[in-house]
């Protein structure tokens, strides 16, 4: 009576096990999307919020403000965006050292059972997006702050995984999985070097205006898989700019950084014959349809324009897919183990059936039969990746500048799909000499 006991409660263990994961990474999106196409981005923000509980499960509350933060940062309400952003910021930091608590858990069913820790990219370009916020702000002070602690949070990437996966191999008993050491190309960053470049010119100190421009062509020369196009021409002349004269400094950001989805395959278990699911998240790029972006200035006492096409400075989907592949070693190394596991305890299920029924002990042989196949339903279910990940970060960034006499200027940056304007963007600027003149642009098409 005892043994049935604890095996009913076992399987009722397992039946919650079945059901209790519930995420929301399969929300349609579709009306929201069409809303961010369309540079509507304060609507596809109100229509988040007000179905926040419908689209963001308990498990993703960094989610919601990454997503609300990136959305009101385009539709320009900085102050808000800036609050988002810092709570994420937070909750990375929070998530990130209480993850190592809940690895018990995503062992027993699946990575969706954790707090949505962030990805690295998703970490460092909230930095970023910060800058940009006290950028349009013309608030240098702190926009300096944001791209130092995105510099800060680039260093240390390496070192993030590689203690943990050479910590963990060094120590690896019989039987388990081995993480794969995987090198990162990422090191530094030439928006992040450029946005510094233009401050710095900005307050008159050009020797570290200087440095960064060095640090700028560096992070192209030594990083040419995710730097895969030419060097802006426009950045030299950033500190170039003569004393008399004003300058425009343009940004845009545009298409979608990568998005996850699930790679099931099987795993084949020798000791039981069985084939096994094992499922892994895998980031695919979005691109963009944006093919050229235009910028015109028009001088309101003259009446002259001047035009110039923006070059592109920063893969942000490319940076996104390198600093991937160290986490997914570490996803992939803990999937496999726990698949293992499953199947390991599945095939003593099987044997103790087994041997029940050629004992004669036809109710255990029953019971233990019962106990495998919910084994297996368990894994079927709830062996599923975890493709949770931001929606509106961006997946280039682009920058120009134009020389200027002081004025008023009708400001216009035009997104191009081959010989269609997409989307347009227009202002009013009053451009002035040793002043941060800054103009920014969104289209995530």
């Amino acid at each position: 009576m005892r043994f049935k006991k604890f095996l009913s409660l076992f399987l009722i263990f397992l039946s919650f096990l079945l059901f209790s994961c519930v995420s929301t990474a399969n929300f349609d999106f579709s009306q929201i999307n069409a809303q961010v196409d369309l540079g509507e981005y304060a609507k596809a923000e109100e229509n988040i919020s007000k179905s926040s509980k419908k689209i963001y499960g308990k498990k993703e509350k960094l989610l919601q403000n990454l997503d609300i933060g990136a959305l009101s940062h385009y539709s320009q309400d900085y102050k808000k965006s800036n609050e988002m952003l810092s709570i994420s910021e937070r909750l990375i930091e929070e998530y990130s050292a209480r993850s190592i608590m809940q690895t018990a858990t995503s062992f027993l069913v699946n990575d969706l059972s954790m707090d949505y820790a962030g990805d690295d990219y998703e970490d460092i370009y909230t930095n970023i997006l910060m800058s940009l916020n006290y950028l349009s702000q013309n608030n240098l002070e702190d926009a300096m702050v944001e791209v130092r602690r995105f510099d800060n949070k680039t260093r240390l990437l390496r070192e993030k995984y590689e203690r943990t996966i050479k910590s963990r191999n060094k120590n690896l008993k019989e039987g388990d999985v081995e993480i794969k050491e995987v090198s990162i190309q990422f090191s530094d960053s030439a928006l992040a070097r450029y946005l510094s470049m233009i401050m710095y010119r900005t307050d008159g100190d050009i020797s570290n205006a200087e440095v960064d421009f060095k640090y700028l062509k560096n992070a192209f020369a030594k990083q040419p898989e995710l730097y895969d196009f030419e060097l802006p021409e426009c950045a030299e002349e950033e500190i170039n700019v003569k004393n008399n004269h004003a300058r425009l400094n343009i940004l845009a950001l545009y298409g979608k950084a990568p998005t996850k989805y699930e790679n099931a395959t099987r795993v084949y278990y020798p000791y039981a014959g069985i084939w096994y699911k094992l499922a892994l998240p895998v980031m695919k790029k979005n691109g963009s349809k944006i093919t050229k972006i235009t910028v015109s200035a028009t001088s309101k006492s003259t009446g002259i324009t001047y035009k110039r096409n923006l070059e592109k400075i920063e893969s942000i989907e490319n940076i996104a897919m390198d600093t991937f592949r160290q986490k997914y070693s570490v996803i992939e190394a803990k999937s496999l183990a726990r698949t293992v596991a499953r199947a390991a305890t599945n095939t003593t299920f099987d044997a103790l059936s087994d041997k029940m029924a050629s004992d004669g002990n036809a109710g255990a042989a029953l019971l233990f039969g019962i106990a495998g196949l919910a084994t297996k339903a368990h894994t079927e279910i709830n062996e599923r990746a975890d493709t949770r990940t931001s929606r509106f970060f961006p997946a280039y960034a682009a920058v120009t500048g134009l020389t200027l006499e002081q004025g008023e200027y009708d400001v216009t940056i035009d997104f191009w799909s081959d010989n269609n304007i997409l989307q347009t963007k227009t202002k009013t600027m009053n451009i002035k000499a040793n002043n941060m003149n800054f103009f920014e642009a969104d289209c995530l098409k």
